[in-house]
């Protein structure tokens, strides 16, 4: 299923990190992302699948989870609309063993690493906001390791 231009650039400016930039930032992502539907059950990344690239998840919600060595499950944060996660050489949103798998249906919008390294250098408030975001996901990190 392929996303019209104008419904791509809507759902761009509903992902979190990107709802307070101006149209034409948003028209620079558009050129430099892919918007995919994939299927629920689709394992987008994992240490078999490692891809250098920042997810934005528009729609659905993605389990990211860690696999021990007899294959039991561990989940480690349900996403939802508007969250993104990723990694690209400078920045990690997740570490090389954990999976991120479709638990719906999910419109996800890839960013090569080279391409949003440039984003994020040409634009402050992008690279602000990308800091929050990274911050909050730390908080929430450590108010869980102090719950165990």
């Amino acid at each position: 299923m392929q996303v019209k231009k104008i419904d791509k650039l809507t759902m761009l400016s509903q992902i979190n990190l990107f709802e307070e930039l101006e149209m034409n930032d948003l028209m620079q992502i558009d050129r430099v992302s892919d918007m995919q539907p994939l299927k629920k059950g689709t394992v987008i990344l994992g240490p078999e699948k490692p891809m250098k690239a920042l997810f934005l998840l528009k729609k659905g919600t993605v389990r990211l989870y860690r696999s021990n060595a007899v294959g039991k499950q561990l989940t480690v944060d349900l996403l939802g609309d508007g969250n993104i996660f990723g990694e690209t050489s400078s920045f990690s949103l997740n570490d090389d063993s954990v999976y991120a798998e479709a638990m719906s249906d999910v419109y996800i919008c890839v960013i090569g690493k080279d391409q949003f390294e440039e984003l994020i250098s040409e634009n402050p408030k992008l690279a602000i906001k990308f800091i929050e975001i990274l911050s909050a996901r730390l908080k929430e990190i450590y108010e869980m390791s102090e719950n165990l």
